[in-house]
């Protein structure tokens, strides 16, 4: 039977009272991003990391991956250099909850990035990979529309060039789907060989506009999509419903995806 995760600020701010729902509603797993009052990962307080520990173990839960928004702007931005310390507190926080995967963008394309930014961003990412791998963790990139990894080349782009460092993706299909992406399910195939992690959502593309829809509601395809990727070898999937209202539609979404845990 398949394992889901989820997202915990798809369903409360307060993570933990979102992991008690997860295990509430059979899930397995936790990804921790937004976590109230405005803040992200890291940016938490000691006393707020132990409700969280005790949380788990008292659901059985674990933590699936830190998403906490590294390089979720361009090389350009004052946030740049706000980006190594976000991404060591990261790690230390991965060390006291015992979290493997860390998920990063891949920085905001710029009007003003030249031709020599690509190296600079793979550089950079590199060293975050072999960071995160020194401590026995696996870095992710998230791909996303305007992100150094959003199409398929660019996405197989960096993560060929930053393999043996350990960068793997995040694999985000509605993501894929509005950066103008088409066939998810073979450019999954495609990319399957780097992919470490998984989110759930969907998406209704128009012209240059989007809107985040429920699981199945959209174009991604997941009626084809799902079964062949739990046909493959296993990876944390989280659902990120991403459309209000959240509790609501992560419910539907959570009980959407049992069709395909019979078979799994």
């Amino acid at each position: 039977m398949c394992s889901w995760g989820i997202v915990t600020d798809e369903l409360l701010a307060d993570p933990v009272e979102a992991i008690h729902i997860a295990a509430e509603w059979g899930l397995k797993t936790i990804e921790l991003r937004g976590i109230g009052k405005g803040r992200r990962i890291p940016d938490i307080e000691p006393d707020e990391v132990n409700r969280i520990k005790e949380a788990l173990k008292e659901t059985g839960l674990t933590v699936s991956a830190l998403s906490p928004g590294t390089w979720k702007c361009s090389w350009h931005e004052p946030e740049a250099e706000q980006q190594a310390d976000r991404f060591r507190r990261t790690l230390e926080l991965a060390e006291q909850l015992d979290v493997k995967r860390i998920i990063t963008f891949s920085v905001r394309r710029d009007s003003k990035d030249d031709k020599a930014i690509y190296d600079q961003i793979r550089d950079t990412l590199g060293s975050m990979s072999t960071d995160a791998a020194a401590r026995g963790m696996t870095l992710c990139i998230e791909n996303e529309k305007n992100w150094w990894a959003d199409t398929e080349t660019a996405i197989k782009r960096l993560l060929t060039d930053l393999h043996d460092a350990g960068l793997r993706l995040n694999w985000d299909a509605a993501n894929y789907v509005d950066a103008g992406g088409h066939d998810a399910l073979t450019t999954w195939k495609n990319l399957r060989a780097f992919i470490a992690n998984i989110h759930l959502k969907d998406v209704v593309v128009v012209g240059q506009m989007h809107r985040w829809c429920r699981l199945g509601e959209g174009q991604v395809g997941w009626t084809e999509l799902l079964p062949a990727m739990l046909a493959s070898d296993p990876v944390t999937m989280s659902i990120e419903t991403h459309c209000p209202p959240l509790l609501e539609n992560s419910l539907i979404n959570r009980n959407w995806l049992r069709q395909f845990e019979a078979s799994d």
